[in-house]
């Protein structure tokens, strides 16, 4: 095991220190009282069909083992760990809820906000990625920015659903602008 658990880590000791005091408190003989569930009602359930996984067995009950080896392609991690994020977006929501387009534009659009807090850009130079992750500031960071967010296009959409004086004139510079894309879009494929 020490190959594999650095024993000289003070979080492994804090953590062996934590779990020692919680077993005392989650014991057996520390409960006081049963939970009561009697009165608790299931009032629906969400089943998302997920893409079906072919999980047969090929030939005589063997698996294929792996082919061509070594022929993929190298990803780029900012791409990766967004579409990591993407994936599990989809997985919490569901595809029925949102399109994949809005899930993209929603996490795209928190990470350039919290890209903006010099103090988050300043954790990652000085920690590794795995003591970032354990940073209490970046949380607090999301929730903000998920507020700030939803602040700001719940601005923006009730500006625009009421007849402000600049709607006309946002919806022709949008036409022009889909226009173009759509445009490109035709030269490219």
């Amino acid at each position: 095991m020490s190959q594999i658990v650095d024993y000289g880590d003070p979080y492994m000791e804090m953590l062996s220190i934590f779990l020692r005091l919680l077993e005392k408190v989650i014991a057996e003989s520390a409960w006081s009282a049963d939970v009561d569930l009697s009165d608790v009602v299931l009032i629906g359930v969400k089943h998302n069909k997920a893409n079906p996984v072919d999980i047969s067995l090929v030939g005589d009950g063997q698996l294929k083992g792996i082919s061509a080896a070594g022929t993929g392609t190298k990803k780029d991690p900012k791409y990766v760990a967004l579409q990591l994020v993407i994936d599990k977006m989809n997985d919490l929501f569901g595809a029925e809820s949102f399109a994949e387009y809005q899930i993209r534009e929603f996490v795209q659009g928190l990470v350039q906000r919290l890209l903006a807090d010099q103090n988050l850009i300043n954790q990652t130079r000085v920690n590794s990625k795995k003591q970032f992750l354990e940073s209490p500031d970046f949380q607090a960071a999301v929730t903000e920015a998920v507020a700030d967010n939803q602040d700001a296009h719940n601005t923006m959409a009730d500006y625009f659903f009421t007849d402000g004086p600049a709607i006309n004139s946002i919806i022709v510079a949008l036409a022009d602008a889909f226009y173009e894309a759509a445009a490109d879009q035709q030269v490219d494929t």
